[in-house]
């Protein structure tokens, strides 16, 4: 008698534990689709960018530089021994908005700021080309 009201007990024990065990695998995949590099084309990095709480950041070298920049950018060259030290000095409590030339240098400084803890990090699709495909200022 006492076998048989122990094996409900347990089925509703392991019932009950199931759904907590999904909550978690969802707040882990939110957590992680928040703290991941979004991706975005050149008219959402302007519209974005341009708020108040956010930092533009060139990860170009000097010489790409002096062909022109996204207004108010920072130039922090990935290439640059400091590059890591320089770009961790940036507020966990801003946007931060990360371009190069073709996206490729910036898609992986932006991956190094979410690997850093930085939460809010924006990547732009096809870096400058989508940039003036659009039309968009740079300053000298």
């Amino acid at each position: 008698m006492k076998t048989s009201l122990l094996i409900p007990i347990v089925s509703l024990l392991l019932i009950s534990c199931q759904p907590e065990k999904v909550s978690q695998e969802s707040a882990t995949t939110e957590v992680a689709q928040r703290n991941s590099v979004k991706s975005i084309n050149a008219v959402d990095f302007q519209n974005l960018s341009s708020k108040e709480n956010a930092t533009i950041v060139d990860v170009r070298t000097p010489e790409e530089v002096t062909q022109g920049k996204i207004p108010n950018a920072l130039v922090i060259n990935i290439y640059d021994a400091d590059f890591e030290s320089r770009i961790k000095e940036l507020s966990k409590d801003q946007s931060i908005f990360i371009y190069c030339s073709a996206g490729v240098r910036s898609e992986k400084a932006a991956e190094f700021l979410i690997s850093q803890g930085y939460t809010d990090v924006y990547h732009l699709e096809g870096g400058l080309g989508d940039w003036y495909r659009n039309g968009f200022p740079l300053e000298k």
